[in-house]
């Protein structure tokens, strides 16, 4: 009797000590985190001091561009409103057949956020509460920082979603079977020469298997290795609608678009001219975008990706695309053979995702990184000054996924399989102007990398 009693009396006692050791666990680890985005959100506070008084219009903006930009801005805010009514209409009187816009094998978030508070969002969508009828205000500079801090906590909100600290099974959510050695950077000088060493690289020639499989790959290098001295990257997002940043967007030398986002009929907001797509593995293999016949593939220089698995060879990659790309890729160079059209190597999707998770304090879901921030990168590649509309989202900010097509979803801006929040906070981390800009205007400039001394 006694031994049994005593055994019970153990097993209690060990039950108890079980208990409170698993409690604690939980608790340490949710003080971390919140210690955690506490000390990012203040590193990030800390690096716009100096963004918030930068002089825009002696660094950057010329006096045309200030006068398009003066132009633009005066007629957004009723253009929106006007923009809304149509949706509205459309919405309730049309059913679109058309087919939902290339995402890449977009794969929602499971399981249930790390505590309850996550899942309800932060910011609010389709509306005008922090829209400002006078930007030099001292009221508009008020709402743009209550916007701005809003924006970014939403952001972290996402990503500690993502990370899922106390469910199991994140590393199985690896579809890509990503390798991950961590390596911190938070100074963000650092993080940009850290994009800065990332190599552009893209399919040559004489890449096997291309080379033994008959393919026409230009050996003249994308774009002839040009160097622009403004470029705009014109995002998809349907904040853009009704913007009137057309003129504004062809002032620069190099245009940036993606995927089969359109510019007619849209030409008063995005403009018209377009000197390169950035394209997914998606446009180019699904009939639906007629990536061989439709004109807004002609005539303009072409950069293709598809991921890899991470430690794939180009072998390996050629046989086991996410999408069937290459059979209508040795087409189009057989039919149009000066086409300034390449392949990403999958490799440098990889190296760009290592940037992203070693400058964010969070796990980040182990899939590449956007069209978008490809576009941004390249961009800064070659390019002196970078300006991106729509990326950070400005106040303007809406459910609508892009300009062209009335179909909502928030994941659209905040990321459901791409590490879009990531994305994003950096960005907002990097740009040069002034807060006005950014988030009533809605457009970041950033520098070109070959102004950084790394």
């Amino acid at each position: 009797m006694k031994a049994a009693a005593m055994t019970v009396w153990i097993f209690i006692n060990l039950l108890c000590f079980g208990m409170c050791g698993y409690l604690y666990l939980i608790w340490s680890q949710y003080w971390m985190s919140i210690e955690r985005q506490r000390l990012f959100t203040e590193s990030q506070d800390k690096s716009h001091r100096r963004s918030s008084a930068f002089n825009y219009q002696e660094k950057y903006t010329d006096k045309h561009d200030d006068q398009l930009l003066n132009t633009t801005y005066s007629v957004q805010k009723h253009r929106r409103s006007v923009v809304a009514l149509k949706t509205n209409m459309f919405q309730i009187f049309n059913k679109s057949n058309r087919s939902d816009p290339p995402t890449n094998k977009i794969i929602k978030s499971r399981g249930s956020p790390r505590f309850p508070n996550l899942h309800k969002p932060i910011l609010e969508f389709d509306s005008e509460k922090y829209e400002c009828q006078d930007i030099l205000t001292t009221e508009c500079q008020i709402q743009t920082k209550e916007f701005k801090e809003l924006m970014i906590k939403e952001f972290h909100r996402m990503l500690m979603s993502d990370a899922k600290v106390f469910v199991s099974g994140l590393d199985s959510q690896n579809p890509y079977d990503v390798k991950y050695e961590r390596k911190s950077m938070q100074n963000i000088e650092e993080i940009m020469c850290a994009l800065k060493s990332v190599a552009f690289r893209t399919v040559t020639a004489n890449d096997e298997p291309f080379l033994s499989l008959g393919y026409r790959i230009p050996k003249e290098p994308l774009l002839g290795e040009r160097v622009f001295d403004t470029c705009a990257v014109v995002t998809s997002a349907g904040a853009l609608l009704g913007s009137r940043f057309g003129n504004f967007i062809d002032s620069h030398e190099m245009v940036l678009r993606f995927n089969n986002a359109p510019t007619e009929n849209y030409t008063e907001d995005v403009g018209s001219k377009t000197t390169i797509r950035v394209l997914n593995s998606q446009v180019v293999a699904k009939r639906e975008y007629k990536f061989l016949d439709d004109p807004i593939y002609k005539n303009i220089s072409i950069l293709i990706w598809d991921p890899s698995n991470h430690s794939s060879t180009l072998e390996d990659w050629y046989y086991n695309p996410d999408f069937q790309l290459f059979p209508v890729y040795k087409r189009l160079l057989k039919e149009r053979p000066t086409a300034d059209v390449h392949l990403l190597n999958p490799k440098v999707l990889w190296e760009l995702w290592t940037v992203l998770q070693d400058s964010s304090p969070y796990r980040l879901r182990r899939n590449p990184s956007s069209s978008g921030f490809l576009g941004l990168w390249f961009s800064l590649q070659r390019c002196n000054k970078v300006r991106v509309f729509e990326y950070v989202p400005s106040v303007r900010v809406t459910r609508r996924c892009h300009y062209y097509i009335p179909a909502s979803d928030p994941s659209c801006t905040l990321g459901a399989w791409h590490p879009l929040a990531q994305e994003k906070l950096l960005a907002e981390r990097m740009r040069q102007n002034s807060d006005i800009d950014v988030f009533q205007r809605g457009f970041i400039d950033i520098n070109g990398f070959n102004t950084l001394r790394c």
